[in-house]
């Protein structure tokens, strides 16, 4: 993308995606500036090399610019969408600038664990970056590499010419609904780039998932299942693919189902992009999980605490406790206008909920249903001390929220941070 007829651009966003865009809008454009409501934010945009103004957005003329460049979470108000210039977000922009390949993963559940994988599976080609913490933009000049982008929603909506060589949607579950409005919208931000595959490029797709056969796609389609024939799957325990076999599932650290189908679709996506054998099974061998997803925290006096602080909808939470036979779970948090009821369907594994947050009330709604004892937390601290209490001992104590952590933390990391440090400061659990 040539860039240097743009005279003025303004950067929506001062975080991480939106430094990432004037990095690599510096020495492209004319003149740079950007929009921050947040006072600290915006107090440390000054300090950017490179911008020569910030303003607040809100009640910005709009009018004199030749670029707006949105960071992720940026809501399509009337007035972007009005604007006469063009508006795009930073995905689209490190797309534009990329000089290497790459390969995308989104989904409701498990894109960052897939695009983490799929990246190492890569070896010193794979670049993981998107939604995963390093944006596209700042990665885009790198050459001989394989940049493995992590897609969520809200880069979707504003990268209208983003094409990947090969795409993979991992599940679909309503989501985000207080950004995208309706369940239709979300998906159509969702897969929008999928439309544009060509018939050179890879959809990588899951048979399990009914989102599947929705996917409207030119390219060659790639299928990854651990109960169905599949292009990539499970045989006599080993996982398998179209060119021999990859290991042996109990070679893997961690083999629950969605384990395995993250697994296969990592392997999937890195075979399209050119990973050898060898550095994908070491991969698959040795990862151990993300931090805050299904992460073992500590085992205490028969108690293990498991740390699932970036489950941010019921059915991740679902998909959590599949991976458990007792749990005492602690659930709730910000609600993004989600029904729990998937969690209906695994009642049978909790023994006990205690309720956080507004949208802890929504999940006792549906567990108390099965008759499942419920207790109310009004901070963090009492709610590990409360499933402790409830745990008698043995069992599972499982933060999984199921919502964002943003009535307590700034972060799903520093909600999960803060429950690694109290359990750290149990001492015993009762008998």
């Amino acid at each position: 993308m040539t860039l240097q007829h743009y005279g003025r651009v303004l950067v929506v966003g001062a975080g991480v995606s939106g430094r990432g865009a004037v990095g690599a809008l510096v020495g492209r454009v004319g003149t740079i500036e950007m929009a921050e409501d947040d006072p600290a934010r915006a107090k440390a945009a000054r300090g950017i090399t490179g911008v020569e103004r910030v303003a607040g957005l809100d009640g910005l003329d709009l009018s004199g610019y030749d670029l707006i460049v949105v960071s992720p979470g940026i809501r399509p108000d009337a007035r972007l969408r009005a604007a006469k210039c063009e508006v795009i977000g930073e995905l689209e922009l490190g797309f534009r600038l990329a000089r290497s390949p790459m390969v995308a993963v989104t989904g409701t559940n498990g894109k960052t664990t897939v695009a983490t994988l799929a990246a190492a599976m890569l070896g010193e080609r794979g670049v993981l970056c998107g939604n995963a913490g390093t944006p596209l933009s700042a990665v885009a000049g790198l050459e001989g590499k394989v940049l493995v982008v992590e897609v969520s929603s809200f880069q979707a909506y504003w990268a209208n010419t983003f094409t990947p060589q090969a795409a993979c949607l991992l599940n679909f579950t309503p989501d985000h609904l207080d950004w995208h409005g309706t369940s239709e919208e979300y998906w159509r931000a969702k897969t929008s780039f999928f439309a544009r595959l060509e018939q050179g490029a890879t959809a990588v797709l899951n048979r399990d998932d009914q989102s599947a056969t929705r996917v409207m796609t030119e390219a060659r389609r790639l299928f990854f299942s651990v109960s169905d024939p599949a292009d990539y799957g499970i045989e006599s325990g080993w996982l398998t693919g179209p060119n021999g076999r990859l290991c042996q599932t109990g070679e893997l650290a961690r083999s629950a189902a969605h384990d395995l189908s993250n697994v296969l679709a990592a392997w999937a996506l890195a075979e399209t992009a050119g990973a050898r054998p060898e550095q994908a099974r070491a991969a698959a061998t040795g990862f151990a999980g993300l931090a805050h997803r299904i992460e073992v925290v500590a085992k205490i006096g028969g108690v293990t605490y498991v740390n699932d602080s970036k489950a941010t909808t019921p059915a991740s939470v679902a998909a959590a406790l599949h991976s458990f036979e007792s749990v005492v779970l602690i659930a709730g948090g910000k609600g993004k206008g989600l029904s729990y009821e998937p969690l209906a369907a695994v009642a049978g594994r909790v023994r006990a909920l205690v309720a956080i947050g507004e949208a802890g009330r929504d999940a006792a709604g549906v567990l108390g249903r099965f008759a499942i004892p419920v207790v109310e937390a009004f901070s963090m601290e009492e709610a590990v001390a409360r499933a402790t209490v409830l745990a008698e001992g043995s069992g599972v104590v499982l933060l999984s929220p199921g919502a964002t952590s943003y009535d307590w933390y700034s972060s799903y990391a520093e909600r999960g941070d803060h429950f690694r440090r109290l359990v750290a400061e149990v001492k015993g659990v009762p008998e």
